[in-house]
C-alpha cells in the first residue's frame, strides 16, 4: 500500500503533469488554426532529436562507450558526454541569444529616440525578425533538449542502467515535458503577440495609447508625412 508521503508528491506530479499537457494542448490547437508550419518544426525537431539519441545511444551501448550503469567511458565516452552537455547547456543558449537580440534590437530604439529629440524618428526595421529569430532559437533549444531528455531517460530505464532509475527516469520525463510546454507556449505567445500586449480598452489605456500616438507624433514632427 502506498503510504502517504508518497501519495501526496504523486497526487501533486500528476496534477502538473495534468495542467502541462493541458497548455501543449491548448496551445498546440491554437497554433494548427492559423500556424500548422510551426508544429511541423517542433514535431521535427524532437523526432529528429529523439532518434538520434536514441542511435547514439544504442551505438554508444554496444561499443562500451557507456557501461551497463549508463556512464560514459573511454574517449568516445568523453565525447558523447561533452556533446550532451552541449546541447543541454539551456542556459548558455538563451544567454547567448538575449546578448544577440539586445545588441540588434536596443541600438535600433536607442536611435529612435535621439533621432526623435529631433524630430526625425523613423520606424526600426527588422525588430520583428529579430524578435522571431530570437524565439525560434529558444524553442530549438528547448525541443531538441525535450527529445534528448525523454529519450536518453526511456533507453536507460529499460536497459537497467543504474545513472537512469526509475525516480530518475521520471524526473528527466517531467523536464522533457515542461521544456516541450515552455516550446508551445512561447510560440503560442509570440504568434499572438498583439493581443498579448495590448492595452485593456478602460478609460487608463485610452489615456496611455493617446499620450503614445503624442509622443510619437512629437517624435516624427519632422519626418515627411506618407
Amino acid at each position: 500500500m502506498i503510504s502517504l508521503t508518497v501519495l501526496g508528491p504523486l497526487i501533486s506530479l500528476s496534477v502538473i503533469v495534468m495542467i502541462t499537457l493541458g497548455v501543449i494542448w491548448y496551445t498546440g490547437s491554437k497554433l494548427a488554426d492559423q500556424h500548422g508550419s510551426d508544429l511541423r518544426i517542433v514535431w521535427y525537431f524532437f523526432s529528429l532529436s529523439s532518434v538520434c539519441t536514441a542511435l547514439a545511444s544504442a551505438w554508444a551501448s554496444k561499443t562500451g562507450a557507456i557501461d551497463q550503469s549508463g556512464s560514459f567511458q573511454g574517449a568516445w565516452g568523453k565525447k558523447i558526454e561533452s556533446i550532451l552537455t552541449f546541447m543541454l547547456d539551456l542556459d548558455t543558449d538563451i544567454k547567448a541569444f538575449a546578448a544577440l537580440l539586445m545588441i540588434f534590437v536596443i541600438p535600433q530604439i536607442a536611435s529612435y529616440f535621439l533621432s526623435g529629440i529631433f524630430g526625425r524618428a523613423s520606424s526600426p526595421i527588422f525588430i520583428g525578425r529579430a524578435l522571431g529569430l530570437f524565439i525560434w532559437s529558444i524553442v530549438k533549444s528547448f525541443v531538441v533538449a525535450s527529445g534528448i531528455l525523454l529519450t536518453i531517460a526511456i533507453y536507460g530505464m529499460l536497459n537497467g542502467w543504474a545513472a537512469w532509475n526509475t525516480k530518475g527516469a521520471v524526473s528527466m520525463s517531467f523536464l522533457s515535458l515542461m521544456l516541450l510546454m515552455l516550446s508551445f507556449f512561447f510560440l503560442f505567445v509570440y504568434r499572438d503577440i498583439d493581443n498579448t500586449i495590448a492595452l485593456p480598452t478602460s478609460d487608463k489605456g485610452l489615456r496611455i495609447q493617446r499620450r503614445i500616438s503624442a509622443l510619437r507624433a512629437w517624435l516624427t514632427r519632422k519626418e515627411p508625412s506618407d
